[in-house]
Order: structure tokens, then C-alpha cells, then sequence
């Protein structure tokens, strides 16, 4: 009885690292949603690759890679953080920071003027 629960074990096993890869890519053709989201033809084709991948014996990591070098890195929701994308990963805070100090700035002056 062990032995008939093995595959069924490992199948979902595959299924559920397939679906945390798929929730992590986006679709080639929509762009907007994920390919675990997505009803586009090229989806099936792109799960079934990630099944293969996982099968096969690949790490998540070595499955994104792959994924990054056939189809470029836009295709990750998260892309690696280097020189190229730093002001994408950095832009938030600064502006966040921008915002909190303008702001700030605008309240003391105020106090200031009002004589507080």
C-alpha cells in the first residue's frame, strides 16, 4: 500500500513546486498575470517545462535561471537586484524618505510660523 502512495506523494509534491515557480513568472503574453493565473496558450507549454524541470531533478533556482536565459529576465516578478535595476529596487524608499522629509519640513514650518 506504501509503494502505490509514492507517486501519488511525489506527484503532488511537483505540482505544488511547480505552482510556487508558476506564481513567481510572468506570463509571456498578457504580461499582467502570472502564468499560474493565465489561460494563454503558451502557459501549458511553460507549466509543463517547470513539471519536466522539477522531475528532472532541478532546484527552484535552477529552474528560474533557465527560465531567465530563454525568455530574459522580465519574465521574473522579481528580478535580481545589480546595477541595471538598482533604481527599480531603490526608487521606493528614496522616494518614500523624499516624502516623509518633505513633509516634515512643511510641519515645523508651520509650528514655526504659528509660533508653537
Amino acid at each position: 500500500m506504501e509503494n502505490e502512495e509514492d507517486p501519488v506523494k511525489k506527484q503532488q509534491t511537483v505540482d505544488v513546486r511547480a505552482r510556487n515557480i508558476s506564481h513567481n513568472v510572468r506570463c509571456l503574453e498578457c504580461g499582467s498575470q502570472s502564468i499560474e493565473e493565465s489561460q494563454a496558450d503558451i502557459v501549458v507549454l511553460l507549466r509543463k517545462l517547470i513539471c519536466d524541470e522539477i522531475k528532472s531533478g532541478k532546484n527552484d533556482k535552477d529552474i528560474y535561471k533557465k527560465l531567465e536565459d530563454v525568455y530574459g529576465e522580465t519574465m521574473l516578478y522579481a528580478p535580481k537586484f545589480d546595477w541595471k535595476t538598482a533604481a527599480l529596487w531603490l526608487s521606493p524608499n528614496f522616494f518614500s524618505n523624499l516624502v516623509s522629509l518633505a513633509r516634515g519640513n512643511i510641519t515645523t514650518r508651520s509650528k514655526f510660523e504659528k509660533g508653537l
